[in-house]
């Protein structure tokens, strides 16, 4: 229910905020992006944009080697990284196609110099702004910052709930301490400022941390925040010589299954776990090796542009370098949504099984109905 949560506070968001005729937008751009998927064109843009503003990172989690293809990029004297101008031009794209909302990810989006004057940009052009970080960066300082860019929802990476099982995930050994410290500062300073910032955990479930999954969903409610969402881990970029964290035995499938219905039995208790009744059923499936049992429309409600121009559909594309295309060679963001060339890419993707990837998922529940 990440995403379709999401849409709501959008909705939520423009009432609040007194922009009757943008709120109303968004029930127009639910109906374009459907009639869009069903006629295999573009008709609205998507419901979530990201800028993916790095690749770099201070961490090297056992699940992740976007730090280390950061290295390579930088070798390539052919790569030019966008500008802050490149960014409030794709920004203004995003606006103009009908974006509602816009996560900014990475990498570690910290590290990025801009990264306040993004916020700013995108807020001012009326999108609702989320960000994920692994916390590292956090402190007063920073949070005061984000606070005063207009940030709307900021997600703490938490993975297990010791330092033990962080540590080891993360690979660092104050990583759970940082990660821990930022969720308790944010809850501290968003009280004293009466800021209305909400704070997300966000955890991977695998084969090295499901045991400690209920006590996480505690922990985290305990530091204050507002929720906590969940996606397995997935194995997916080429980068990877082995994947041993997640190759899952018999026992590790069925005590994953079993973890998976204690969340939902938690859940149904106590709604401070945002990730989706449906979703989180089809975690079993994942970690039986069993396909995506629903269509995927990402390219239609999702759209990723990395700190190099490169469009993507989804954050699976993303992780495998499958690139649909630059905003350079095409003309920015707003030409390339609307081309042809884009069209043929989504028929293509509608028949993608692969990955259960958690903003993809729920997006593609969100309409689940209709599709």
């Amino acid at each position: 229910m990440i995403i379709r949560k999401s849409y709501i506070s959008y909705i939520f968001q423009g009432f609040k905020q007194n922009r009757l005729g943008t709120t109303l937008k968004y029930p127009v751009r639910y109906i374009g992006t459907l009639m869009g998927y069903k006629l295999d064109k573009s008709l609205s843009g998507p419901i979530q944009g990201t800028l993916c503003l790095t690749y770099n990172c201070n961490l090297r989690c056992e699940m992740c080697y976007l730090p280390l293809r950061h290295l390579d990029f930088e070798k390539n004297t052919n790569k030019k990284a966008l500008t802050l101008k490149d960014y409030q031009k794709v920004i203004d794209d995003f606006a103009a196609i009908g974006t509602s909302g816009l996560a900014l990810s990475g990498g570690e989006p910290m590290l990025h110099p801009d990264l306040y004057e993004i916020i700013k940009y995108a807020r001012k052009r009326e999108l609702v702004v989320q960000m994920t970080t692994n916390g590292w960066f956090i402190n007063e300082e920073t949070v005061l910052k984000l606070f005063e860019a207009g940030l709307n929802t900021i997600s703490i990476s938490l993975d297990g709930a010791s330092a033990q099982t962080h540590n080891k995930i993360r690979r660092n050994e104050k990583s759970f301490e940082k990660a821990t410290n930022a969720i308790s500062l944010i809850h501290k300073l968003r009280k004293i400022e009466k800021n209305s910032i909400k704070l997300n955990i966000s955890s991977t479930l695998g084969k090295n941390n499901y045991r400690e999954a209920i006590q996480l969903v505690e922990l985290s409610k305990n530091l204050g925040a507002d929720y906590i969402g969940f996606m397995p881990v997935h194995a997916i970029a080429p980068d990877f010589d082995t994947h041993d964290y997640a190759n899952l035995d018999s026992t590790d499938i069925s005590e994953l299954i079993s973890t998976v219905d204690q969340l939902i039995s938690l859940k149904k208790k106590d709604h401070f776990i945002e990730t989706s009744f449906e979703y989180l059923s089809m975690f079993k499936d994942f970690y039986q090796n069993k396909k995506l049992p629903i269509p995927c429309m990402a390219g239609f409600t999702t759209l990723i542009v990395d700190c190099y121009g490169e469009v993507f559909p989804c954050f699976s594309f993303y992780e495998m370098k499958k690139s649909w295309g630059n905003i350079e060679k095409h003309n920015g963001l707003k030409s390339f949504w609307n081309s042809g060339e884009l069209n043929i890419e989504r028929v293509k993707i509608k028949t993608c099984r692969e990955c259960f990837w958690n903003c993809q998922v729920e997006t593609n529940l969100l309409y689940k109905p209709f599709i």
